[in-house]
């Protein structure tokens, strides 16, 4: 699986998550969490992506 459907699954479940978490009952809240988060989570892997620093 690439690094779309990685990110999809976290989107997904940080939106459950934060459901619960919040619980009002509301969509919003939970989906401006997971969307930041999502966006958080691309910004990383791009940033990774760019650089070419190894450990060898």
């Amino acid at each position: 699986m690439g690094n779309i459907g990685k990110n999809m699954l976290t989107f997904i479940g940080n939106f459950v998550m934060a459901y619960f978490i919040f619980g009002e009952g509301t969509m919003e809240r939970p989906l401006m969490f997971a969307l930041w988060m999502l966006m958080l989570t691309m910004g990383i892997d791009w940033y990774k992506s760019r650089s070419n620093h190894t450990l060898n």
